[in-house]
């Protein structure tokens, strides 16, 4: 057992780290120094020859004597003049008392290995046995929590630590052997069969590793045999691609040799009775918003910073640079080995060129240290060895997951199979065991989700495009995205927001690759999708960016031939400018209508009428014609979604004609409507209304009441209803002369709009350009009141938006010259949503404040 830290005086030696520590503080000795200080404080007392010193600090170099005298006047200014004599003509000698700590999970630096005193031997074992020493192995980091767990297990007779390639398994084994040796009379015995490809040699090599030599033609049965009656650890590490044979030795033992206990590390369990798995995942990452000192303590940041200190000490990760660090660790996978070999790069590229690399990661994640395994030295290497234990089923179907993104069904994974001549089950069962060998990870429970880690999905991309499969493949996931989403879009009409969220939501990710790639190579295909994709953009929060992705359709559906699918598109583009561009939806609503009157589609002639009636842009007489057609198409065994999109019409005409107390009437019936059907986002939206009615009746407590119920079940700030809520409470902070309150809720408004891609914005500036004009504001408040009439032109104008501009259209006239203020809202005409905010509240809002958060239903 080697000596891995030495103490003299004030002084710390830590030959594994390189480093002379003074009072616990490291001291500037380069690492040169430190191997001379080691070899000299090694010999104990020893005159250590130049020749010596100069062949283990500068193996296999030829360097000049004056190198070892600079090194030594280096160690001599930090330890004092008399810690090392000299005897002129012979060597150097240490001269300081020296206390020793012996630690079994430290190693050291492989150059002076050779120097460690040879008089350190395991324990004795019994007869007829002679266990080898467990490997050292470096400081654990990170997997604290795992050893706790498999400690969990108790004393098992076989456990097998099962995970992908780069994962840590031999790490974390090393380190719950070295816990568990001493538990055993006997001790423990490593083998390694890494460099075992015979499987007829497993057994073999275990005796080897005990040192027995075979006495039977079945060198299984001469193993039982020497391990009957012991009590040993057996460590057995990298049995993935021995599978059989490791399972067939592992069995016979268990039967013959009760008391001896197993480690096994493998890709995949080796399904023998009585076997515990402990599957091994990535290392924990911090979550979105943690705290610097909390981030620092997840353990793919920590071995991060451990792993980049041993290289470059002076490295701290704080504020920024803790920052990339976790963006890091988060596109590697908390994969421990990627982990490593990107920290390795760090001295070289710094923080950012790493990250800046990371799309090239298997040339960055590599390494020219010749201590490590081959397939340890690059991340490629390792996944290498994985993907050649696979069968050739097997290695269709991983490759060709690697254009699923995010997490993936059974289903799509039997379509992405294509031509591979084999039924459901025979996919599942690949898939299994894809699962098994730590190649695809699995998740959820009664929708089973499977995905696999980036680290995997970019390999996998390569052996794709080296199959010249990539295009087929893309175009089998864009079709069965397709599909999938027009069984989600008729659900969508006939269940509750939580039910259908839970079963489509976790899509969003494949429907975003699905769009990409058909908005690239398929038109008419990019066009289903978009039109069936909408709702699930809509009630998972992400409106503006379903509204992108429709833009980046529509010159496609523009050219395609009027039909069902066509008019899905126009429909469901018309339903994604509600509130934002009625006009827009107006237009594109009789667009949508055209197409389904002449394709004789009630239920479409229905929601296109409730488009166009709902845009509250045409007359009252021209409006209401609409609401009775509605009316007459609805039929009683209509799904309640369907049914309750006369009534948003008709709340819409209402309060378009001044109506209030009736719309609030209609609004307070829809809450009680969707509620009972778990339509959650209709139930938010009859609420705003709500709270909108009650303050064009001047009833303002209903108002700030309802507002604040919707404030309180807001899920996320990206909850459009947050918007509309925060608006609403800041107008009647105004009305109540509260300008400071009405800025808190504005500022929480303009926020939450960031989050929506500035959602909203436009419709609340008149709002903005009040409170811009009671600050006094006035430069920003004509500004503001510019970018509002160029939104609000040809838009309907509800009771807040009137109100406010009238008023701060009256303050501002009464500040400054008309020539000026023509002035001013020209120049604010064109505003971002970024100027606008920043014109509005005085300041830029933070990085922070636009970040994106998982969100909750939109009004459906």
């Amino acid at each position: 057992m080697p000596y891995s830290t030495f103490r003299f005086d004030v002084f710390e030696l830590r030959p594994h780290e390189r480093v002379l520590y003074r009072d616990q503080a490291p001291t500037s000795l380069g690492a040169r120094a430190v191997d001379v200080l080691t070899v000299l404080v090694m010999a104990q007392g020893r005159l250590v020859g130049k020749a010596e010193l100069l062949e283990k600090v500068w193996p296999g170099l030829v360097v000049e004597e004056n190198n070892l005298q600079v090194q030594i006047s280096a160690l001599r200014k930090q330890l004092g003049a008399s810690a090392i004599a000299t005897v002129p003509g012979r060597g150097y000698r240490f001269c300081l008392p020296v206390r020793v700590n012996l630690r079994a999970d430290e190693d050291l630096t492989p150059q002076l290995a050779h120097a460690w005193p040879t008089d350190a031997s395991p324990p004795p074992a019994r007869v007829g046995l002679k266990p080898g020493l467990i490997p050292a192995v470096g400081a654990l980091v990170g997997r604290e929590g795992d050893l706790l767990a498999i400690g969990a297990l108790g004393r098992s007779p076989l456990i097998t630590l099962v995970g992908p390639a780069g994962i840590g398994k031999t790490t974390l084994c090393l380190a719950l052997a070295s816990k568990l040796a001493d538990q055993s009379a006997d001790g423990a015995v490593w083998v390694d069969l890494t460099s075992v490809a015979d499987p007829s040699l497993v057994s073999s090599t275990v005796l080897q590793s005990v040192g027995i030599s075979p006495g039977s033609p079945d060198p299984i049965d001469t193993l039982v045999q020497a391990l009957a009656g012991h009590e040993l650890l057996l460590v057995i590490d990298n049995a993935e691609h021995l599978q059989e044979a490791v399972a067939r030795m592992v069995r016979a033992i268990l039967r013959g040799a009760p008391r001896i206990r197993m480690l096994v590390t493998s890709q995949l369990p080796l399904r023998v009775e009585g076997e515990r798995i402990y599957r091994l995942g990535p290392l924990k990452l911090p979550q979105p918003g943690e705290a610097d000192e909390v981030a620092r303590q997840h353990g793919a940041v920590a071995l991060f910073v451990d792993e980049v200190k041993a290289l470059h000490r002076p490295f701290e990760a704080d504020g920024d640079a803790l920052a990339r660090v976790v963006r890091i660790c988060r596109r590697l996978d908390g994969l421990p080995l990627a982990i490593k070999l990107a920290a390795a790069r760090v001295p070289v590229l710094g923080l950012q060129g790493v990250e800046e690399r990371l799309d090239e990661r298997f040339k960055l994640l590599q390494t020219r240290a010749g201590t490590a395994a081959t397939r340890q030295q690059t991340l490629l290497a390792a996944l290498d060895w994985s993907h050649d234990l696979l069968s050739e089923a097997e290695r269709a179907v991983f490759r060709r997951l690697a254009v699923a993104s995010g997490s993936f069904s059974i289903e799509l994974a039997r379509r992405l199979a294509g031509d591979l001549d084999m039924d459901e089950w025979g996919v599942i069962d690949l898939l299994a065991d894809l699962v098994d060998r730590s190649l695809v990870i699995a998740e959820g429970d009664e929708w089973p989700r499977y995905r696999l880690l980036d680290s995997m999905r970019d390999y996998a991309g390569l052996k794709l495009a080296d199959a010249g499969e990539a295009h087929d493949t893309c175009l089998r996931h864009a079709r069965a995205m397709a599909d999938r989403l027009d069984r989600a879009y008729d659900a969508y009409w006939r269940e509750p927001d939580g039910q259908w969220l839970a079963q489509y939501g976790p899509d969003l990710d494949n429907v975003r690759k699905a769009l990409e790639w058909a908005s690239r190579h398929d038109g008419a295909l990019a066009v289903q999708l978009a039109g069936a994709a909408a709702p699930l953009f809509q009630l998972m929060g992400f409106h503006s960016e379903g509204r992108r992705r429709f833009a980046a359709v529509r010159p496609q559906a523009e050219l395609g031939p009027a039909g069902a699918v066509q008019a899905r598109f126009w429909l469901e583009l018309a339903r994604s400018h509600w509130g934002i561009d009625m006009a827009g939806m107006r237009a594109l609503g009789e667009r949508a209508l055209a197409i389904y009157r002449q394709e004789r589609d009630a239920r479409g002639v229905f929601m296109a009428l409730r488009c166009v009636a709902g845009s509250a842009l045409l007359p009252e007489r021209d409006a209401w014609p609409l609401l009775t057609e509605m009316a007459a198409l609805e039929q009683p065994n209509w799904p309640a979604r369907l049914a309750t999109q006369r009534q948003l019409a008709e709340i819409s005409v209402l309060m378009a004609c001044d109506r209030m107390a009736d719309a609030r009437r209609v609004c307070q019936t829809l809450l009680v409507r969707a509620q009972s059907a778990g339509l959650e986002g209709v139930a938010r939206s009859a609420m705003r209304d709500i709270a909108s009615a009650s303050l064009g009746m001047g009833d303002l407590d209903t108002a700030l009441d309802t507002c604040q119920a919707l404030l309180a079940g807001t899920k996320s700030r990206r909850d459009p209803f947050l918007i509309h809520a925060q608006a609403i409470v800041g107008c009647i902070a105004i009305v109540r002369r509260d300008v400071e309150g009405a800025r808190r809720a504005l500022s929480e408004m303009v926020s939450a709009s960031a989050l929506r891609g500035w959602d909203w914005l436009g419709h609340y500036t008149p709002l903005l350009a009040l409170l811009a004009g009671l600050e006094r504001r006035m430069e920003a408040a004509a500004r503001l009141l510019g970018r509002a009439k160029a939104v609000g032109a040809g838009q309907a104008q509800d009771v807040l938006s009137v109100y406010a501009l009238s008023r701060a259209t009256s303050l501002v006239q009464d500040a400054m010259p008309a020539d000026e203020l023509a002035q001013l809202e020209a120049e604010g005409r064109d505003m971002s949503g970024e100027a606008v905010a920043s014109w509005a509240l005085g300041h830029a809002l933070p990085p922070s404040a636009v970040h994106p958060v998982w969100v909750g239903p939109d009004a459906g």
